[in-house]
């Protein structure tokens, strides 16, 4: 496994906002108040409140710390589920276009590149990612992701077997161009909302 150097920043702004909207920051600002400054027992007030600020930041900064750490992770997952949808786009276009030459020496370039295997790489990659790392509207563009994988190995499988001399007619009789025409938008639909500034033009 290739290992990643993360890079977390805290801004002031950040710190100051969690500070006042948690409440040991409300209770600091009340001794900062209250408490009688001007007594003789002012210096071990100081004291209990420079006490009790350490504890506050010894357990605010690591929870800073793991929410910025959760974040990144979270983007990098994402990130790379966007990848896989983009690969998948790509295989997805070049299968169909084949089926639409219906030619033969079309569908063996395709074999040439091994797309059938590249077809179950994507659908076992798909697999890999949990479901309970996502959020309800992530877990539904990855189900629509593995959805489209085992779809692709079907149809890989079918046009890797077709026999031209029996069919020639391959984009007419082909079994799964409804289920092509069914999964290019959903495709489409992830690769959007996960890559948008990959998004291709929606198929005409």
């Amino acid at each position: 496994m290739l290992e990643k150097e993360i890079v977390l920043g805290f801004t002031w702004a950040s710190v100051v906002r969690f500070l006042c909207l948690s409440p040991l920051g409300a209770i600091l600002c009340w001794l900062l108040l209250y408490l009688p400054w001007g007594s003789a027992n002012a210096p071990a007030w100081v004291q209990a409140v420079g006490s009790i600020a350490a504890i506050f930041a010894a357990w605010v900064i690591p929870y800073l710390h793991e929410q910025a750490r959760a974040r990144k992770q979270k983007k990098d997952l994402l990130a790379s589920v966007g990848w896989l949808a983009f690969r998948v786009k790509n295989s997805f276009d070049h299968m169909a276009d084949v089926i639409d030459k219906s030619k033969p020496g079309a569908r063996d370039g395709w074999l040439f590149f091994s797309q059938p295997i590249n077809w179950v790489i994507h659908r076992d990659a798909a697999r890999e990612f949990s479901v309970t790392s996502f959020t309800s509207d992530e877990i539904a563009l990855l189900l629509s992701l593995r959805a489209i994988t085992e779809f692709g190995v079907i149809c890989a499988e079918t046009l890797e077997t077709w026999d031209f001399d029996d069919n020639p007619h391959l984009a007419h009789d082909f079994p799964h161009n409804k289920g092509i025409e069914f999964h290019r938008p959903q495709i489409e639909w992830v690769l959007g909302r996960l890559l948008p500034d990959s998004a291709p033009v929606p198929h005409k």
